[in-house]
């Protein structure tokens, strides 16, 4: 399951008849609705071949039109009490709440994660011979 699957499963959580897009509508988005993006992601090198790594995203809602102030203001209560963590996964951290001039209200936040990257190679002495003794 993919990071933005997640969050869309917290959002249902919270708004079970919520519309919900994952993906650029080419003929918009209904109001009111939630759009998932990830922003983007910084990766670290730790020892023992281990990466430290950080996902930005951001939740943008489109209020319901007929009093958008007023849905935007209740939703950024309960986007900042409701989705805290993916269950299971990771918390969200550096969460902040923005509401743009054309009536959004854009959530970002990160999921951090220490991750083993897929070694493409085999370790190389796996199959190895030896000649000799051994001491």
């Amino acid at each position: 399951m993919t990071i933005i699957e997640r969050i869309a499963d917290e959002i249902a959580q919270l708004f079970p008849d919520a519309t919900i897009y994952t993906e650029n509508q080419s003929d918009g988005f209904n109001e009111p609705s939630f759009f998932i993006e990830k922003i983007n992601t910084s990766s670290a090198s730790e020892p023992f071949d281990r990466q430290s790594r950080k996902y930005a995203y951001q939740v943008v809602y489109f209020p319901n039109p007929d009093n958008p102030k007023t849905d935007m203001e209740l939703m950024e209560d309960y986007l900042l009490s409701g989705l805290l963590e993916l269950k299971d996964y990771a918390p969200l951290r550096n969460k902040r709440l923005m509401q743009q001039e054309d009536n959004t209200l854009i959530y970002q936040f990160e999921v951090w994660g220490r991750f083993y990257p897929d070694k493409k190679d085999e370790i190389k002495l796996q199959n190895q011979e030896v000649k000799g003794q051994i001491k």
